[in-house]
């Protein structure tokens, strides 16, 4: 739920609850007022009727009777009733004041009615003037205040969207609108000094990760090229052969590992930007061709299943890179006489293969680093350059485990 929508509804849930409760208290208090006024005139009518007996009074009915009850003082008694009129066939509402006057053993009973007509019809009209004019105040009351507050978090809803476009690759600053308000002021104030340090830290780290992968090159060039001289040495034992055929494999696999994550700062910097049409079901023929003397030496059966043409705008070269890596998963964790499934759809690719079960969780299948025990030679990046790929090319992909077999999906 937004801000804005919040604060409309706590105020307009306030202001019911306040209105409603003033409401009901002006309409008692008016009632209450009208009734003692009522009270009063029925008083002065019975004042006036003790002191001018028999005289008829215009604006009250009095009814006197006399009876034979005893009583030590005088009574008042005020009620509210309703009277069937004849005339209108409808039902009236009067004031009502029964007064009980002692008089030896007997007591003289005064009964006073006055129409309520006219108050009713005031009444009717304040009560009506307290339910308008309050609903017309909150009404304006909270366009305002909402026009007030929807200008007030502009700033914020900019701050926001600008935030959204941040890229740590782009040299340009956020540019946050300026407020009056102070809170915005040194939220912006916060923001672009943040913006600062992360450009600043991302530059520093980007040129060392670029240096320290490019100055390793050189030093693992030169150990390969001196253990391959060496090794071709005439006067070398078996046990020195052995000791240095895994000093070369051991560079190799750094010098692989070390490209694997120069390409991984690539991905993680957005250097391939350039965005092409490709074609997957030509790509990935391409990429078995390629591979097929590693099929044919783990004696795989590939079966491919195109059920339609499936294009993707993206790099080539990640494209390629993304089917390769999962392929070359599927060869590397494979078993003897083994099959690899690709089916392809319209929106989907799903790479299958059999293969030993494995109790890594899916969601950890493309942490970087996460190795197959079965397969201690592989790096354990092939699946982390997958996933990133994937999250920059926008492709949901995902693995799934069915007994023996490995299921990839690739979602476009």
């Amino acid at each position: 739920m937004k801000l804005l929508t919040k604060t409309g509804l706590n105020f307009i849930s306030a202001s019911i609850f306040f209105f409603f409760i003033g409401s009901l208290g002006g309409y008692y208090f008016i009632r209450y007022a009208v009734n003692k006024m009522f009270n009063n005139e029925l008083l002065e009518t019975q004042r006036h009727i003790e002191q001018f007996e028999g005289e008829a009074i215009s604006y009250a009915d009095v009814e006197i009777d006399t009876l034979k009850l005893a009583i030590d003082e005088v009574n008042y008694a005020f009620t509210d009733t309703m009277i069937h009129n004849t005339t209108s066939s409808n039902y009236e509402f009067y004031r009502k004041l029964s007064y009980y006057k002692p008089e030896g053993n007997k007591a003289i009973r005064y009964t006073i009615i006055r129409s309520t007509a006219p108050s009713d019809l005031m009444v009717m009209k304040f009560t009506l003037m307290l339910t308008v004019f309050p609903i017309l105040f909150f009404l304006i009351l909270y366009l305002v205040n909402r026009a007030s507050t929807k200008y007030s978090l502009s700033v914020f809803y900019d701050t926001i969207n600008k935030l959204k476009d941040f890229d740590v690759n782009k040299d340009n600053r956020l540019d946050l609108m300026t407020s009056d308000i102070d809170e915005f002021e040194q939220l912006n104030d916060v923001f672009n000094a943040m913006d600062k340090k992360i450009k600043e830290d991302y530059i520093r780290l980007k040129e060392y990760t670029g240096n320290t992968s490019h100055e390793l090159q050189t030093p693992l060039a030169i150990i390969n090229t001196k253990l391959d001289e060496l090794i071709q040495s005439d006067n070398l034992t078996e046990e020195q052969i052995k000791t240095i055929a895994v000093l070369i494999e051991t560079t190799n696999r750094l010098s692989k590992t070390n490209q694997a994550l120069i390409f991984l700062a690539k991905l993680d910097n957005r250097v391939f930007a350039d965005a092409v049409n490709v074609d997957f079901n030509k790509l990935i023929n391409i990429q078995l061709e390629n591979l097929e003397p590693l099929i044919d030496e783990a004696k795989l059966k590939v079966e491919v299943q195109a059920n339609a043409e499936l294009h993707k705008k993206m790099n080539v070269s990640l494209a390629h890179t993304l089917i390769q890596n999962l392929l070359k998963n599927a060869i590397r964790h494979n078993i003897d006489n083994g099959f690899i499934r690709i089916m392809i759809d319209a929106q989907k690719i799903q790479i299958s293969n059999s293969g030993l079960q494995v109790n890594h969780e899916p969601e950890k299948m493309f942490g970087r680093f996460q190795k197959n025990s079965q397969h201690p030679q592989s790096l354990g990046i092939g699946l982390s350059i997958v996933k990133r790929i994937c999250d920059i090319c926008d492709i949901s992909i995902s693995y799934e485990q069915k007994g023996n077999e490995h299921i990839f999906n690739l979602l476009f």
